[in-house]
């Protein structure tokens, strides 16, 4: 039964944090207070939920695998302010909180955090691939860093090497803290306005793209730019036509880096 339960867990690209002293990093990271509302998206066996329900007013517990339903229902009989959601963190509706934590399959990162970009909370503490919390930290200009830095503050806890988690992953992983920055915040920081501006229109093509989110920094300042003057910058910016022409979407990690250099 244990072996057939591994590889099920397996499967679905999980790892149970089992090492007491990363738990409890972990838990001391996210400061929980009593009037805070919790998700937490894979629970496990509880060994994280049963402190979190403890120390704050409500948690909510999003899994995946069914086959874990018999230790959260141990935990739903210990405390009454736990709801459980079964689903994908990328497919269910994650409820309005003040923490999110989690232990990402490492597969999921990147939609993880584009589905984060529209979730209602205000930090989240994840334990994720440690090559993924470097890029990040160093504010590298491939997509997913750009991306994470445009709309978190983003601060490295801990690397956690791989006998801390049952299975064992093959990569070592990183704790990181991640906390909201409004849009009104970036006023002093073009580059990141920018991104975040872009990132949430990528479907509209680079040079449609750039000229709105120059428009809106402006408005930002209480101060108006028109079409004209707007592409006019752009043009100014010397970005290969084949670039312009596409899709923020389908840039590649190389074209990021370009335009992180040209949006001085």
């Amino acid at each position: 039964m244990k072996e057939e339960f591994i590889n099920d867990i397996a499967y679905l690209d999980q790892h149970f944090l089992i090492d007491r002293r990363i738990i409890n990093t972990l838990i001391d990271y996210s400061n929980l207070k009593i009037t805070d509302d919790v998700v937490e998206i894979g629970p496990g066996k509880g060994q994280i939920s049963d402190t979190i329900a403890k120390r704050s007013k409500h948690l909510t517990c999003i899994e995946i695998d069914k086959n874990l339903e018999p230790w959260i229902n141990v935990l739903k009989d210990k405390h009454d302010n736990i709801d459980v959601i079964y689903g994908s963190a990328l497919d269910v509706y994650i409820p309005k909180c003040n923490k999110i934590i989690s232990a990402l399959p490492y597969s999921i990162t990147e939609p993880f955090i584009e589905k984060l970009l529209r979730c209602d909370f205000e930090e989240a503490i994840l334990i994720v691939g440690k090559k993924f919390a470097d890029n990040v930290i160093e504010k590298n200009h491939n997509k997913l860093a750009l991306l994470t830095n445009s709309f978190f503050i983003c601060e490295k806890i801990i690397d956690i090497a791989p006998d801390a988690f049952e299975p064992r992953p093959r990569v070592m992983s990183s704790m990181i803290k991640l906390t909201k920055i409004n849009r009104e915040d970036l006023k002093g920081s073009f580059r990141r306005f920018m991104f975040r501006e872009m990132f949430f229109n990528r479907d509209r093509k680079l040079k449609n793209n750039l000229v709105e989110s120059i428009i809106e920094f402006v408005k930002l300042h209480d101060k108006k730019l028109t079409k004209k003057e707007s592409k006019k910058i752009v043009d100014g910016y010397l970005l290969p036509k084949e670039m312009l022409n596409k899709r923020m979407e389908n840039l590649s990690n190389e074209e990021y880096d370009i335009l992180y250099d040209a949006l001085k």
